[in-house]
């Protein structure tokens, strides 16, 4: 196909420095994942799983600019997978090792993979890549509710522990043996918590869910060297317990170029739609569901409980 290229004198557009954009996914069964303005805590929904589908004590984190959401009740499984965030549909990646409770998710696109602490196999870290591929780390001591990974300086943030005031903790993990080191008590007691690391910023989030008194979701900011966490504000929407980061975009600065090359292409093979930071047209992440295991494995797993039957209980 011919390229023809043409000069003109025009303003380019550039990203500025990018700023924290936070997403939560709710652990009520809403299926609803919200856009988290990390400055006051304000929660505003951004799409709602397609299918029927919904979040059961979910993890969340971003890999490669896809949403991975873990705890994903999917065609009667709970699994790990992508979220599109224009469209809500789910993509099935893996079905969390044959686990119900990955509770916390965390990532690393260095190393493109996702980790969580499986609650169903004694509390052991496991790894996944993106094309489903698991691997057993060790056990960690912990039931790390909330992950968070700090790719610059390969620190795997967990929290640990509910049921007292105070009771949940921050810890950071090894990810070669799983061995998890305490960091301090967080000054909270939630059972729906979620962990995000800002890496402009180099700022930990946890967004807690009150569940041991008004049952409201709040963000808070967390002291990497104690576990002391900042009031930023109460969500106002959901019960929002996993909470992935991104950089996002905060406007556009104009450079006074004397040229601008641009070539003239056939666009329509590459699709419609204005462009985004992974370069696919009309989209900023996508997230995956994984398949349902052959009917009734591991029913044992599930406990008796109000809601229906196909939902996990509130531990």
């Amino acid at each position: 196909m011919r390229k023809y290229l043409f000069m003109t004198s025009v303003p380019l557009l550039t990203p500025t420095l990018a700023s924290a954009a936070l997403y939560g996914v709710s652990s009520d069964y809403s299926g609803v994942v919200y856009h988290i303005d990390p400055g006051t805590g304000q929660a505003t929904p951004t799409t709602t799983l397609a299918g029927g589908q919904w979040f059961s004590y979910s993890g969340a984190s971003f890999l490669d600019g896809d949403l991975y959401a873990s705890d994903v009740y999917h065609v009667g499984d709970y699994t790990v997978g992508t979220v599109d965030l224009d469209s809500g549909a789910y993509t099935c990646v893996g079905d969390q090792h044959g686990s119900w409770n990955w509770h916390g998710l965390a990532s690393s696109d260095a190393e493109g993979i996702v980790w969580s602490i499986d609650l169903d196999d004694g509390g052991k870290l496991k790894s996944m890549t993106a094309d489903g591929t698991y691997t057993v780390i060790g056990p960690t001591g912990i039931d790390g509710r909330g992950l968070a990974y700090d790719d610059q300086q390969g620190i795997l943030y967990a929290t640990g522990g509910y049921g007292s005031p105070g009771a949940t903790t921050l810890y950071t993990v090894d990810t070669t043996t799983g061995a998890a080191t305490l960091v301090g008590s967080m000054g909270l007691d939630s059972v729906l918590i979620g962990l995000a690391y800002d890496e402009v910023n180099e700022i930990l989030y946890a967004n807690a869910v009150d569940t041991a008194g008004d049952n409201l979701g709040r963000l808070y900011t967390v002291d990497v060297a104690s576990g002391a966490t900042t009031l930023v504000g109460l969500n106002h929407a959901g019960q929002i317990d996993g909470l992935a980061w991104i950089p996002e975009p905060t406007g556009l600065s104009i450079l006074a170029l004397g040229g601008l090359a641009t070539i003239g292409r056939r666009q329509a093979a590459h699709g419609s739609g204005p462009p985004t930071s992974q370069g696919k047209p009309g989209r900023l992440d996508r997230a995956t569901v994984l398949r349902a295991p052959p009917s009734g494995a591991r029913q044992t797993r599930r406990r008796a409980m109000a809601r229906p039957p196909s939902r996990k209980p509130r531990p």
